[in-house]
């Protein structure tokens, strides 16, 4: 079975290749809507296809769910972009990912001191408490599940939770310039009060959508 991350960058990269080929071939016409009408239908086409590995079957019935709903609100190209962008700047060119390793998170930890926030990483975290922070946005990690999720090479080999409050696009995006991608279990109740729930998974793969870093301005 492919990894999840293999099989998003897989038809994200082959279904923009495929619109590229049918505007160059003016088949499609070089505007939003009918972008859109493309991917809408190519989405659809794949599915009954089964094109590609069942993992990515929930996500492909999402944005064909969205694409119904919200027509060319939806803006598939550039979701599908946005994706091809953020996984080629944590996957090396075979498509795989590189180790989580310890000293990346310390990276994550300093830059977000350096924009005063809060980063708490010696309590447990194991029934519901209150992280005093006066308002400051703030990371906790819990010291034991943290402790535990570093292999002896510093490498992570379990799945970390990490709790957030604050500006949660910020730290996506300082996370992403440290090759990390965080994966949201909730983005507000969770076992640390006012902070959601952020996972980062061993080679950053995760088996659904991560959360998207904002894109560079090319």
């Amino acid at each position: 079975m492919a990894v999840f991350y293999q099989a998003l960058n897989k038809l994200v990269n082959e279904g923009l290749a495929e619109l590229q080929s049918s505007v160059a071939a003016g088949k499609t016409p070089n505007n939003p809507v009918s972008e859109t009408h493309f991917m809408s239908a190519w989405i659809t086409k794949v599915i009954k296809q089964q094109r590609y590995d069942h993992c990515v079957a929930k996500t492909l019935l999402g944005w064909q769910q969205m694409a119904r709903s919200m027509g060319k609100q939806a803006q598939l190209k550039l979701k599908f972009e946005h994706l091809a962008w953020a996984l080629s700047g944590v996957l090396t060119e075979e498509g795989t990912t590189s180790p989580v390793k310890a000293e990346q998170l310390d990276a994550l930890y300093s830059a977000l001191q350096q924009l005063d926030w809060v980063v708490a990483t010696e309590y447990e975290v194991n029934r519901k408490v209150t992280h005093h922070t006066d308002g400051q946005a703030s990371l906790v990690v819990c010291a034991k599940q943290l402790k535990e999720a570093f292999d002896e090479a510093g490498k992570l080999a379990k799945p970390l939770s990490v709790y957030v409050r604050g500006n949660i696009q910020q730290c996506i995006d300082l996370a992403y310039q440290q090759g990390l991608l965080l994966y949201k279990v909730t983005d507000y109740k969770s076992l640390v009060k006012y902070h959601g729930e952020y996972i980062l998974y061993p080679d950053n793969a995760g088996d659904y959508l991560p959360e998207l870093p904002t894109r560079a301005v090319e």
